[in-house]
């Protein structure tokens, strides 16, 4: 059980230490606009959006990217209050099994509230491949960190980030 704790707690805690990085030193804010960028070209790309389809999907895709965020900071903040040193109460375990839920349930929900939004836009056979794109892209970018991360997703091996890489 004490080592199930431990492992929910470390995934919820990497995976949220991932996506609330501060915010990166001058030099290095045209890094995330590119990985933006980079996202954009590459979703657009694996759904094969027409131009009215982007057109309508982006808004709404940034929308719920910004409720995401909102959605881990509030998890991040009560997180954060538990102690660092990796050894818990019996009370602050049960706190971070029940703040660990609530934010995978939040979680859900959003995704089940702008899965129906996308079905407005999109047909369900590009809203599935939507699913399975940010799955890859996030993989493709963990792969190039663990190379060395000196290079953009896909750069230096004749292809563009997106080509190759499950389609």
């Amino acid at each position: 059980m004490k080592t199930l704790l431990i492992l929910c707690m470390s995934l919820f805690l990497l995976t949220n230490h991932m996506i609330a990085q501060p915010p990166p030193p001058k030099g290095e804010g045209a890094t995330n606009e590119k990985v933006e960028a980079l996202k954009i070209a590459f979703i657009t790309k694996r759904l094969n959006l027409t131009p009215e389809e982007s057109q309508k999907f982006w808004p709404t895709y940034n929308q719920y990217e910004e409720e995401k965020k909102q959605v881990r900071k509030a998890s991040i903040g009560s997180i954060k209050e538990l102690k660092e040193d990796g050894e818990l109460t019996n009370t602050e375990a049960e706190t971070a099994i029940s703040k660990y839920i609530e934010f995978k349930a939040k979680d859900l929900d959003l995704t089940k509230k702008y899965v129906a939004e996308f079905r407005k836009i999109l047909p369900a056979t590009k809203v599935a491949k939507l699913v399975t794109a940010e799955d890859h892209f996030k993989k493709m970018l963990m792969k190039q960190a663990q190379q060395g991360g000196g290079q953009r997703p896909g750069e230096g091996q004749g292809q563009k980030p997106w080509k190759g890489q499950g389609q």
